[in-house]
């Protein structure tokens, strides 16, 4: 090709359009060059994909196995000129809908994002947020005393609590299973490490991973941490609207801790009857008995 010649152009792409429509009657080429516009990363590495503190490389890396339509939508996005805002934007908003709360890009690499809505009793930074909870945890022997860096926790209150919560949640009325829910939540005997753990311990246990098992567990994990901070809420509410339903929590927190008192140096368990009252179901205020006897173990936690 000379200068000032465009022939010489000309015939280059005329070529590049000849090679192109082959490649398009070949069904072979022709899938193969839809997978490399629909999913520019099939062949490339994790390693490969971004540097470090590349955002959306990493985002891409891990949608592509994780959320295939996010990746989709996000390659779909990347042709069409979306600046990086805007990619962060798309990309966490909709892994949030997904129920895995993501603020920015660059939190994907420390694993699977989650929330602890657990409390620490001893903390008296809980008390100076949550003054609601003042009355319930006198109950327990809890009295956080102002200007101490610790509040006293007697021994034997996550064990009532414990005992407690789990006579509650048995019950058949929904506002009782509340209350129970409300207990369990804070005296960290939920079951649910997200309810149970406050941010300082669930950073001290490995993050979830993205792979698929890992995935289901996160999303089931904080969907019933979800359900269970609603009961939670609502159980708090609920005590405090209904002065027979505290007054009877209150003796049977008594009955629960004269029982572990007599514990020490005993070999046999003691059986405690927890009573609770009907008033949330339209009843007539009479004490009903907790269905099953509770033992408490000697070594309960």
């Amino acid at each position: 090709m000379t200068e000032g010649n465009p022939s010489g152009m000309s015939d280059l792409l005329d070529t590049f359009g000849l090679l192109a429509a082959a490649m398009l009657d070949d069904p072979l080429l022709a899938l193969a060059n839809a997978v490399a516009w629909l999913d520019p990363l099939w062949e490339t590495s994790d390693d490969d994909v971004y540097d470090e503190g590349d955002g959306v490389g990493l985002a891409l890396c891990i949608t592509r196995s994780a959320f295939p339509d996010i990746y989709a939508g996000a390659v779909e996005r990347i042709r069409s000129g979306a600046t990086e805002k805007e990619l962060d934007s798309f990309i966490c908003g909709e892994i949030s809908q997904r129920g895995l709360p993501l603020d920015n890009l660059e939190f994907l690499g420390y694993g699977i994002p989650l929330t602890a809505c657990g409390i620490e009793l001893s903390d008296p930074d809980l008390y100076a947020a949550r003054s609601d909870l003042l009355p319930l945890v006198d109950l327990f022997g809890i009295r956080p005393e102002p200007g101490h860096y610790n509040v006293e926790v007697p021994d034997c209150a996550y064990t009532a609590g414990r005992v407690i919560a789990d006579s509650l949640v048995q019950q058949d009325d929904a506002g009782l299973k509340q209350v129970g829910w409300a207990l369990a939540w804070l005296f960290s005997c939920s079951g649910n490490t997200l309810i149970d753990f406050d941010d300082e311990s669930l950073a001290e246990i490995p993050s979830l991973t993205w792979d698929e098992n890992d995935l289901a567990f996160a999303i089931e994990l904080i969907e019933e941490a979800n359900g269970i901070m609603g009961d939670v809420s609502a159980g708090l509410t609920l005590l405090e609207a209904n002065p027979i339903l505290f007054a009877a929590l209150e003796a049977n927190i008594q009955r629960t801790y004269k029982a572990l008192a007599k514990m020490k140096g005993k070999q046999d368990e003691p059986r405690i009857r927890l009573e609770w009252t009907v008033t949330l179901a339209g009843g007539d205020g009479a004490a009903v008995a907790d269905p099953e006897l509770l033992q408490l173990r000697r070594d309960a936690a």
